[in-house]
């Protein structure tokens, strides 16, 4: 291995010297560009990264990550230097690089087990079926997920057979991972039975299949998917999922973002009828498209929602919405110029409840969710951008009200969602790279670990910065819209863009809504 991850990378990196002792701050790279709010603590170099998670296994802290190299462990007991514990590649997938992509990786912490999904754009083995790096439209390209054991964090082993499923860009624990939603991405050349579509367009993408992980070595595959006719009527690209605190699990997609009930008798807005939710056979609950505008989605057309994020603990409010009827959520669009890229949207679900307006949506009478705010940086904070012309929003972990958001070459935005009727950027930090060490933002992802954030960067490696005050602190953050005063004489200077009482749901057989 060329550079040991366990590694910082710099002298100057300073890190907690015993339990309550203050933290000294390194240096940022040269070439950043980071707000007052944010101190910078370190770096773990390395390309390849999409996201970690955290987890404690006998008692030790760890971080469990996930990339083009497939699967890695680090001992986070000191959180500023994280140190390589493992690396477990699948052997199925040829080379140091082969995975792809494995995008928002779950952990079930019950069985200490990783959920990884396999794209078929990774590179396989068997290159005469699925010759180079694979694609979405050849049906030899393999797609699924791996499970993999961290029982051990020192000694990462797969468990069963590779989980082979018409869909593999996601995968996601539902019920406590005794079941796993996996989805896209875009159609196989053999899957026109899922509809019509028009290639990167409407209806192409893959649903989700439901597969029964109660037995871990032994897993049970649904074979019907599900998720369907999530676009104005049409099955379409089910990106990813995410569950709330009242197990209703949220599906991003081409189309919009819908809840649906896993558990518990709700009335079915396509039968009309009351029966019982179940993880194979879910119940459309609430969701849709959301509409465009300075406040909405940059791309309604498109309306490809990625990632979401249903507060339920009382820290995000919007006058005239109740709490739990806000949901937060990830447009990604690459559209240029850079305004025009994906966003991040806080959206109304009140008028979707029941799920009778989804249901009942077309290209003729499309229905749409009430936007109560956006934030994206040439639009809110124009000095503050990074000088790129593609400016897509990724993935965010949110921590109370405030949103840690891996923006691609814009690096980290943080935001104060504490008001969703104004979502106000409160920190941020991006590289304009110098050399093959220190290369420009490519963030993917986040994770919160107390008052820091870990940045996932594909180019990168890990960072690790500190934001004054922590989560609960940000609301009494300045908005940050301008660059500090003080500037590294290193650093890039960024360029200016050139552009610029609730509703209940009637009929839920259960003490709360969803």
């Amino acid at each position: 291995m060329a550079v040991r991850l366990g590694l910082l990378v710099s002298a100057a990196l300073v890190v907690a010297l015993n339990a309550g002792a203050a933290t000294v701050v390194a240096q940022a790279p040269p070439g950043a560009v980071i707000s007052d709010s944010l101190e910078y603590v370190a770096r773990v170099p390395g390309s390849g990264i999409v996201e970690g998670k955290f987890d404690t296994v006998g008692r030790r802290e760890i971080l469990v990550t996930t990339g083009r190299f497939g699967f890695r462990t680090y001992d986070v007991t000191d959180p500023a230097s994280p140190q390589l514990l493992d690396t477990f590649q699948p052997a199925d997938i040829l080379g140091a690089n082969g995975y792809w992509q494995d995008e928002d990786m779950d952990l079930d912490v019950r069985r200490n087990l990783i959920i990884g999904a396999l794209d078929p754009r990774h590179t396989d083995v068997d290159q005469a079926s699925c010759p180079g790096v694979g694609t979405t439209r050849n049906p030899n390209c393999r797609s699924g997920f791996y499970v993999i054991s961290y029982e051990d964090p020192e000694n990462l082993r797969q468990v069963g057979d590779f989980v082979e499923l018409p869909a593999g860009h996601t995968s996601t624990c539902i019920e406590k991972c005794h079941y796993v939603w996996t989805g896209g991405p875009a159609r196989r050349n053999d899957q026109g039975d899922l509809g019509p579509f028009t290639p990167g367009g409407r209806g192409d993408g893959r649903p989700i299949w439901v597969t029964d992980l109660t037995d871990p070595a032994h897993p049970r595959v649904f074979p019907e998917p599900i998720d369907l006719w999530r676009n104005d009527g049409f099955t379409d690209y089910s990106h990813d999922v995410d569950v709330d605190e009242r197990g209703i699990a949220w599906t991003s997609g081409r189309g919009g973002l819908l809840g649906y009930a896993v558990r518990g008798r709700w009335r079915d807005p396509i039968t009309d009828r009351m029966r019982v939710a179940k993880p194979w056979d879910p119940i459309l609950v609430a969701g849709g498209g959301i509409e465009g505008g300075p406040d909405g989605v940059a791309q309604p057309q498109t309306d490809f929602i990625h990632n979401a994020a249903r507060p339920l603990d009382g820290t995000v409010h919007a006058s005239g919405v109740a709490d739990g009827n806000i949901v937060l959520m990830t447009e990604e669009d690459f559209t240029t110029p850079c305004d025009q890229g994906g966003r991040i949207v806080a959206a109304d679900i009140t008028d979707s409840l029941g799920g009778e307006p989804a249901a009942s949506s077309t290209p003729e009478q499309p229905y749409r969710m009430k936007a109560l705010s956006a934030f994206h940086p040439t639009q809110d904070a124009p000095d503050t951008a990074a000088p790129i012309t593609g400016c897509s929003a990724h993935y965010f972990e949110l921590a109370g009200s405030t949103l840690a958001a891996a923006w691609y070459g814009q690096g980290l935005r943080v935001i104060d969602a504490s008001n969703a009727r104004n979502l106000r950027q409160v920190g941020y930090y991006y590289v304009t790279g110098t050399d093959a060490a220190n290369p420009s933002s490519l963030s993917w992802d986040t994770a919160w670990r107390g008052d820091l954030i870990y940045l996932f960067d594909m180019a990168r490696g890990i960072e690790i910065l500190r934001l004054k005050g922590g989560s609960a602190g940000a609301a009494r953050l300045a908005t940050v819209q301008s660059p500090p005063a003080r500037r590294d004489p290193m650093a890039a200077r960024p360029v200016s863009s050139a552009a610029g009482d609730a509703l209940v749901c009637p009929l839920f057989d259960v003490p709360q809504g969803p």
